[in-house]
């Protein structure tokens, strides 16, 4: 695709740049919650770079709040349980969406041979 947001940070202009030579596709690259926060000047690492980590907890937590407030307005808004089993669904589902995406990544990165984004920057 090779184009790029000018309003993207610098280094996240480069990286898609990277991913777009190496064949990954823009779906995988620079999906909407991360263009939506590169927007913002927030320099989050693309998915398919970032870390285990990275891509659980933020996958996660912003499956599990999703999941947790679509759950409440859909079943639970006139019957709501505990507030804690809510709570605790939607932990649980946080963490087990964020722990299949960043399996997902993990394995797409090594697939593909992609470098991790700590040793992306070091190459800059």
């Amino acid at each position: 695709m090779d184009e790029t947001d000018h309003r993207y940070p610098a280094d996240i202009q480069v990286a898609l740049r990277f991913l777009d030579a190496s064949g990954v596709p823009r779906r995988e690259a620079a999906p909407l919650l991360h263009r939506m926060l590169w927007r913002l000047g927030i320099a989050l690492p693309p998915p398919i770079l970032a870390g285990f980590l990275t891509n659980t907890l933020l996958q996660g937590l912003l499956f599990g709040v999703f999941w947790t407030v679509l759950m409440w307005l859909l079943l639970w808004q006139g019957r709501a349980p505990a507030l804690e089993l809510l709570l605790l669904a939607g932990v649980a589902a946080g963490a087990m969406f964020g722990l299949v995406m960043a399996t997902l990544m993990w394995f797409l990165r090594g697939a593909r041979k992609l470098p991790t984004w700590q040793q992306f920057r070091r190459s800059l």
